[in-house]
């Protein structure tokens, strides 16, 4: 389905202008459906693959600035234990995927992981926490996730070292909705490993967000009230189902889409 989708878009010709009107006219039968998180639902593959392929994206430094604005303390919240020198970490992991330009064929996980966990903790009293792998085992509390003692996690974590490579150059082959699907279940994958004492769902968010810059897509952001229904298809994909954190995940990309981008952009041509 995700080949043929991406080939229509592919072959099919519009203009910015023209894709930005169909984007807001999508979105406002999208807004009456998301709450369903509908399997059957295209409509978030359309405005995803209108903005990806007809999109004039050279305002994209507007877009983080508008996220970071409206959102970091968001972002801080849907963990309910962090601090406010973590919150200020995480505008730090903010800033430094705004300002990411290196070669994505040169990506490592593994050591990209680690800078996002430096800069979540670099502003707390001890911030040589920050990048250094848990030597203890933990638990996810209030599931029956069972995560891997620590000298395994550490094992599996130090393999992406290696073999980033090759699962990057396999992500820049996929389309678009391909790679978004992937890149959703690595993040998953790493969020269940827990290779740190604390962070990781920060830590992996942020990494899923910096693999979407890769292909110009906005920063995701979880709104507090959404909390316990991410937690509870986060958990599902954990045990290996994807069908709702996919979905979510599409639905947030959209809500990024338009309020980050589009309505910030249609404002801002009226006021001209």
């Amino acid at each position: 389905m995700h080949e043929e989708l991406a080939a229509a878009f592919e072959n099919f010709e519009m203009s910015h202008e023209e894709a930005q009107e169909y984007i807001t006219h999508l979105f406002e039968g999208y807004k009456t459906r998301k709450k369903e998180y509908n399997h059957f639902d295209f409509i978030p593959h359309n405005i995803i693959g209108l903005y990806y392929y007809y999109i004039n994206k050279k305002h994209f430094d507007i877009i983080f600035n508008n996220y970071k604005d409206k959102y970091i303390y968001n972002e801080s919240r849907v963990e309910t234990n962090c601090t406010k020198e973590e919150q200020i970490g995480i505008g730090k992991v903010y800033d430094y995927i705004q300002n990411y330009n290196s070669d994505f064929k040169n990506f490592n996980i593994f050591l990209e992981s680690i800078k996002i966990h430096q800069l979540l903790y670099s502003e707390c009293e001890g911030k040589e926490f920050g990048g250094k792998l848990r030597d203890n085992d933990v638990v996810l509390y209030d599931t029956d996730i069972e995560v891997v003692p620590a000298f395994q996690a550490t094992k599996i974590f130090n393999s992406y070292i290696v073999k980033s490579k090759e699962i990057i150059a396999s992500l820049e082959e996929c389309n678009i909705f391909d790679y978004i699907d992937n890149c959703i279940k690595i993040s998953t994958e790493l969020m269940k490993l827990q290779p740190f004492c604390d962070g990781n769902k920060r830590t992996f968010r942020a990494l899923l967000n910096l693999m979407l810059k890769n292909k110009n897509l906005a920063p995701i952001y979880i709104g507090v009230e959404q909390r316990d229904l991410y937690k509870e298809f986060l958990l599902q994909a954990m045990k290996g189902n994807y069908e709702k954190l996919t979905r979510f995940y599409y639905y947030k990309i959209c809500d990024a889409i338009v309020e980050l981008d589009i309505n910030y952009t249609n404002n801002n041509q009226k006021i001209k």
